[in-house]
């Protein structure tokens, strides 16, 4: 037999005399110790008030098999208090008792709890009636328990343990031990109580049972019914996982594909799979003999015969119990929990066998929608009973190798939270290596006892749980005393369960793949994830410090890739992919909130104004608030205007673009045109107004003053190309079908009046030498362009706005953005108070030269503030001073370094160039 953990040199008498001296402190009436251990009666007071009148029988009591509540019928019979005899009688809470006393108490009492369906029904004192026999004739008192109600009745059980204890002492006085003992659930039960009730429990003795608790259990039992319903019948919804509604159609549900499925090579091998993630052993029928080492059909055939009973296990009167589902496989890796496993080279042998990959088979898991649990019915699960492996007193337990119900793995785990705990000194571990599920002779439990009474007395162990001295004793026992002998116990050191944890795993999760279209993601969990989730379209990789930021602060995040030429359709839709495939790998989040620069800006005020259910609040950065129409329009314009008073003769195509590349090159070949003379850089300031391109000095953030006309037309110059955005547009026209911009009936006198840049122009054509109204002339007079009207409407739909908002927007925008300037976010704040939403938005501004150059301190700011607005409903100080202070405390309070922060007003002069929104849709018909 083996120990575990080992004995080491802290097994001395001074746990047994702490744990003895701290039980008797709580007791409520004065202890009974005999002066002499063995050969003794006590009298006693009478059964407690609270308790009914007991009907007494002759002892010994009959017992139920092991694993079961089962008890032999009551008789009646006469005995006063201090005889012996069996005592049955009802608890104040429902539940029920019996009392087995000895003619000679030998100041030990075991608490017997049943197994799973035990409760219910009249309570056993022990496992056996053999046992119970053997050992009421040794002096053991017999107390057993059952709840009120059956199935999983743990938290009945650990209810009754004080009031058992009450009639023990009314029948009996105070007892020097205290064991608590079961089998199957029973056994968690005993372990469970010694944490519970460490006041008057002395020692737990488990047998079977799964010490390592539900949670763990069932969620082994999630992974093997994962496994098997993805790889075989992913679409039967037959095959429930959690919230069960129906046991029986579940079970029966799982019988067929189950039984289907081991009728075909590819349905064995998966099924070899599903039973190895749930951990169950190769040899599980104790008919059979046990399979060898390399049968791997023999070995497939015992987790097939086992599948049903070990991981198919009735779940719904559990979920009953705790109220919800208790399990998770949110973040579970299973390809490492198979390479961990000893079965690993049976399944692979088996899915070479059957011409499977199994790698694909393992992404398929990966990639399959995750299982989240309900808090409430996990801390109730966690309450009726996880045990942490805190205990105050000696803990022996007995396992098969080869149970099912619960794996031997539990056993492990169990002995690991107590080794964490520092506690090993006081737990021994002991095997049989057979199949069954606490299938135990009485011989070899009685030897059990025998050690674990000896370790009370004592406070040593000595060598007597080891397999050899245990053989011996039970031996002795059989041959002295007519016990069942049974086998023989061996040493075993069983692996740790793949899913020990007692809640959700509280470790990071990270995983890449792709969403529709091909577009990459990553996400992040981090391991003190706050419940929230951040979606970043256009950050696909999760780089840079705000990613870093997010994860410190314990954000989720999941960042995806753009798509090519503007499928905005795709963008948006992949915003809500990207939210179930968190949820399915890493969990469901409590609030979201979508986060996205230049077209991921856009796709954030898409994703806000179509207001799925799951957004709480949008932060667009630097992206469309105009809308689609408005801003292509008004690009329209500037590379019109640059066009044709700069070289009509230039290729550039401005719409209907046929060649991506030659565009661009006539683009800037016009742009460095223009930039050659004084006549081209005054009508490079035309242009620019046109779409309000800004002037920002690179180093301070604040706009060049407008007597420095040169610099300023240095910075219309270098942000052109992106004004005009030829290469996007191309890209923009294949993905819908058609031209979507115009020009026809635009008068461009009023547009520049309008732009607030007049006076400016106006300058810079006087100092070049030219005529305004000749070059406004021109204009007028040139040929225009126009749109696709069908193309129109679809751009209108999928990419310009309602105003319409249901959650909070806070907005992000430098005031040097050439590509997409702070004018956007006038005609924004336009449609949105026009819709009547006002209340929603918040924009706010940052003093940076070039599009999207955001500070993560400024993003970290902006983030905070909508949070706080998402929590509290109300919205925090958004000035430029209050979110300065904001940045500051934000960097101080991070071991990353944000930067600084420039938040500043976002003053726009004139209007904005050329709005059109949901007010507008229908009214371009083609000119």
């Amino acid at each position: 037999m083996s120990t575990t953990p080992p004995q080491n040199s802290s097994d001395r008498n001074d746990d047994h005399s702490r744990r003895r001296s701290h039980a008797r402190t709580v007791l409520t009436r004065p202890a009974q110790v005999p002066e002499k251990r063995r050969g003794r009666v006590l009298a006693g007071a009478t059964l407690a008030t609270a308790l009914t009148a007991a009907l007494l029988v002759p002892a010994p009591a009959l017992a139920g098999p092991v694993g079961t509540g089962g008890s032999g019928p009551a008789s009646s019979t006469a005995g006063g208090p201090g005889a012996s005899g069996t005592v049955r009688g009802d608890l104040p809470n429902g539940g029920r008792y019996v009392l087995v006393t000895p003619e000679r108490w030998n100041g030990t009492v075991l608490v017997w709890n049943p197994g799973y369906g035990g409760s219910g029904s009249s309570p056993s004192a022990g496992p056996s009636a053999g046992l119970t026999d053997w050992l009421v004739e040794r002096g053991y008192a017999l107390a057993g328990t059952s709840a009120a109600e059956g199935g999983w009745a743990v938290e009945g059980l650990l209810e009754n343990q004080p009031l058992v204890m009450d009639a023990v002492r009314d029948r009996l006085g105070e007892p020097e031990d205290v064991i608590a003992w079961g089998s199957s659930m029973g056994g968690l039960t005993s372990v469970a109580a010694l944490e519970q009730h460490a006041g008057f429990i002395d020692a737990a003795l488990p047998l079977c049972g799964s010490v390592a608790g539900a949670i763990p259990m069932l969620n082994g039992s999630l992974d093997g019914t994962f496994a098997l319903r993805t790889l075989l019948a992913p679409g039967d919804e037959r095959l429930q996982l959690v919230n069960i509604s129906d046991e029986a159609e579940r079970q029966a549900a799982f019988r067929e594909v189950l039984d289907a499925a081991q009728s075909t090579p590819e349905g064995r091998a998966r099924i070899a799979l599903a039973a190895s993630l749930a951990q169950i052993p190769p040899w599980t029928q104790a008919e059979d003999e046990k399979p060898a080492a390399r049968d791997w059909a023999a070995q497939q055939d015992q987790l097939y015969r086992a599948f049903m009973f070990g991981v198919v296990s009735p779940r719904q009167p559990l979920e009953d119990r705790a109220g919800g589902n208790f399990s998770w496989n949110t973040g579970v890796d299973y390809t490492k929990a198979l390479h961990g496993s000893d079965q690993q080279q049976l399944v692979r042998n088996l899915y070479r066998q059957a011409g499977l990959s199994l790698d694909r088979d393992l992404e398929t898991l990966a990639g399959a929608e995750r299982i989240s649990a309900d808090p409430e019915a996990v801390a109730y699960m966690q309450r009726n009973a996880t045990p942490t492996g805190e205990i105050d007193g000696p803990v022996l337990s007995l396992h098969e190798t080869g149970d099912t119900a619960p794996t031997v793995t539990q056993a492990r785990t169990y002995a690991d939270r107590v080794r964490e705990n520092g506690d090993e000194s006081l737990l021994r571990q002991t095997f049989v290596d057979r199949p069954g599920h606490c299938d135990y002779a009485d011989a070899e439990m009685a030897a059990l006892v025998e050690a674990l009474q000896q370790r009370l007395d004592t406070g040593r162990w000595g060598s007597t749980t080891k397999p050899s001295h245990l053989n011996r004793a039970a031996d002795r026992i059989a041959r002295r005393d007519g016990l069942d002998r049974g086998g023989s116990f061996s040493a075993a050191r069983p692996d740790p369960m793949n899913r020990p944890e007692r809640g959700p795993a509280p470790g990071a999760v990270s995983h890449q793949g792709q969403l529709e279209g091909d577009r990459a993601y990553s996400l992040h969990k981090p391991a003190d994830w706050n419940g929230d989730l951040v979606v970043m379209p256009g950050r696909e990789d999760l780089t840079g410090t705000t990613a870093q930021w997010l994860a410190e602060q314990g954000y989720g995040s999941i960042g995806y890739e753009l798509s090519d030429g503007w499928d905005l359709v795709l963008d948006e839709s992949n915003a809500g992919a990207a939210v179930e495939t968190f949820k399915r790998l890493a969990g469901d989040a409590d609030d979201v909130v979508v986060a996205g620069r230049s077209q991921g800006g856009l796709t954030t005020r898409i994703v806000a104004d179509a207001a799925p259910e799951w957004l709480a609040g949008s932060l667009p950065m630097c992206g469309g608030g105009a809308g689609a129409i408005s801003t292509w329009n008004y690009k329209l314009d500037t590379a019109f205007a640059l066009r044709e008073l700069v070289d009509p003769d230039s290729a550039m195509q401005i719409q209907g673009i046929e060649d991506r590349a030659a565009e661009l090159d006539a683009m800037n070949e016009l742009v460095a045109l223009a930039d050659s003379t004084e006549q081209g850089r005054a009508r490079a300031v035309l242009a620019a107004a046109l779409s309000k391109i800004p002037a920002v000095d690179p180093e301070t953030g604040g706009e060049i003053d407008r007597r420095r006309l040169d610099e300023r037309i240095d910075r219309y110059i270098e942000h052109l190309p992106f004004a005009m955005g030829s290469h996007v547009r191309a890209g923009y026209e294949q993905t819908v079908g058609g031209t979507f911009s115009w020009n026809t009936g635009v008068d461009y006198r009023r547009e520049l009046q309008r732009s607030g840049r007049w006076a400016e122009v106006k300058q810079a054509y006087r100092e070049a030498g030219l005529s305004l109204t000749e070059d406004l002339r021109t204009l007028d007079e040139t040929e225009r362009l126009s749109a696709d009207p069908e193309t129109v409407r679809l751009v209108e739909q999928t990419a310009t706005f309602t105003g319409r908002l249901q959650a909070p927007v806070l907005s992000l925008h430098t005031t040097g953005d050439g590509a997409g300037t702070i004018a956007d976010e006038a005609a924004y704040r336009s449609t949105v108070t026009a819709a009547g939403s006002a209340r929603q938005l918040r924009q706010t501004f940052v003093a940076s030269e070039g599009h999207c150059t955001f500070t993560s301190a400024e993003e970290a700011a902006a983030l905070t503030a909508l949070f706080d607005r998402i929590e509290t409903g109300t919205w925090p100080s958004t000035t430029p001073r209050q979110l300065d202070r904001l940045a500051a405390r934000v960097d101080a309070d991070s071991g990353l370094d944000l930067g600084a922060a420039r938040f500043t007003s976002g003053e726009v002069p004139g209007q904005p160039a050329r709005m059109w929104d949901v007010r507008n849709w229908g009214d371009y018909r083609g000119e």
